[in-house]
């Protein structure tokens, strides 16, 4: 705990805290692989490492709820609220419980997430508008901070805050998922377990960046980070 509390006031520091955090899971990844009955197991839908991910924004949100007790100004409050959003969406997805929200299950209310059901004329208007406008709302509740923190942001990354730096490499890990998950799927380019692999590996790696960058912000909030 000492080694992590002196690298994130280190600047760059979230380059070690990543490669500790990778190594300290691909090694028992690894060995669980090579011992294991069944490695396919580990990184199947619903598999080990799935329920690891879910478990990695479970815990985030506790951080953010943390973070809401601990720290009362307006501006940090404001960004723990979106993080907990973006935990909370996060560990929703990872669960599968958007299809909660299909037809099957939530009824003549139900989604579906495809553009193709949105334009569907055999849908009715008022729904897809509906569904529509809350995605739409959703989504600028996820990206305005961005764009009114963008300086601010930008300052810190040169800067290299820990915290930043592993919200990027976040991204990055879940960007990756994304790939190996939505637009590799139905190619032959990547054989299937690979890809899976990948593509779990990948997401529960923006998990832990995640967890530990909000853990960081915890401890420091942003209020806080100030560059000179």
């Amino acid at each position: 705990m000492r080694w992590l509390h002196d690298t994130f006031e280190q600047p760059f520091g979230y380059f070690k805290i990543a490669g500790a955090v990778l190594a300290s899971m691909l090694i028992p990844l690894w060995i669980a692989c090579m011992l294991g009955p069944d490695p396919k197991k580990l990184h199947a839908e619903g598999g080990f490492i799935e329920w690891l991910s879910a478990g990695c924004w479970i815990a985030a949100m506790l951080i953010c709820f943390l973070a809401l007790l601990r720290h009362h100004g307006r501006q940090d409050r404001l960004v723990f609220w979106w993080f907990f959003l973006i935990c909370a969406l996060a560990a929703a997805r990872e669960l599968d419980a958007q299809v909660l929200l299909n037809p099957k299950f939530f009824g003549q209310f139900g989604v579906h997430y495809m553009i193709r059901w949105f334009l569907s004329p055999e849908v009715n208007i008022l729904l897809r508008l509906s569904w529509f406008s809350l995605f739409l709302l959703l989504g600028g509740l996820l990206v305005s901070p961005l764009i009114v923190l963008r300086k601010s942001i930008h300052r810190l990354i040169r800067s290299g805050d820990v915290a930043v730096g592993l919200f990027l490499l976040s991204a990055i890990g879940l960007a990756t998922g994304f790939v190996f998950d939505d637009i590799l799927r139905k190619t032959a380019l990547v054989d299937g377990d690979v890809r899976q692999a990948i593509e779990e590996i990948a997401e529960l790696l923006g998990a832990a960046y995640f967890l530990i960058a909000l853990c960081s912000l915890l401890w420091k909030p942003p209020s806080e980070r100030k560059v000179t």
